[in-house]
């Protein structure tokens, strides 16, 4: 079946997910990041998804969106008005989102910056100073897009896997790499 294809006559929307999608929302998550298993280590990864696919874990301390296309969750992020709600080292009045995930088959539509600029837009409302986000070097194409909407690298921010998903280092590590992108507050 195709991801895309229509079901009903709809535009593509972000909305906000219903509990309810959990189950829908996590598969879509491990579909998203299957490809990456031959870029990382194999216990980093196998942690890292199993953590991201984790949605209730974050559901009362983040917003978690999805974009809908066509009646078909195709994409999702989790949102954080509070960076610090989401993990390790943000700053108080840094806004974040983690998890950011378009399944394969719906990839190059635009969605992923769809939701970036969706998660911008919400920690502009909410006065942050900053949005910080963590990602992986070897997911390059999402860098790049990070990169283009105006974010920039800032080691300081920079954390191992095995710090946050808490396993042995010798198992295979990897470098999470930190962005930030500063906003006007007026």
């Amino acid at each position: 079946m195709n991801i895309l294809a229509p079901r009903h006559d709809q535009a593509a929307a972000i909305r906000p997910a219903d509990r309810s999608e959990i189950t829908e929302i996590s598969s879509l998550i491990a579909a998203a990041f299957e490809p990456f298993r031959s870029h990382a280590p194999a216990e980093a990864l196998r942690l890292y998804i199993e953590n991201s696919r984790s949605i209730d874990e974050r559901w009362d301390h983040g917003q978690v969106l999805v974009l809908d296309h066509n009646g078909r969750i195709v994409a999702t992020v989790t949102y954080y008005a509070d960076a610090m709600l989401d993990g390790p080292g943000w700053q108080h009045g840094f806004a974040g989102f983690r998890t950011l995930a378009v399944h394969p088959r719906a990839r190059s539509h635009g969605f992923c910056r769809r939701l970036v600029d969706r998660c911008i837009d919400n920690a502009r409302r909410d006065g942050a100073k900053a949005v910080g986000i963590h990602s992986a070097a070897f997911m390059e194409r999402a860098c790049g897009m990070y990169e283009r909407a105006g974010f920039v690298r800032c080691p300081k921010y920079d954390i191992y896997a095995s710090s946050i998903l808490g396993f042995d280092r010798s198992l295979g590590d990897e470098l999470v790499i930190a962005y930030e992108l500063p906003l006007m507050v007026s």
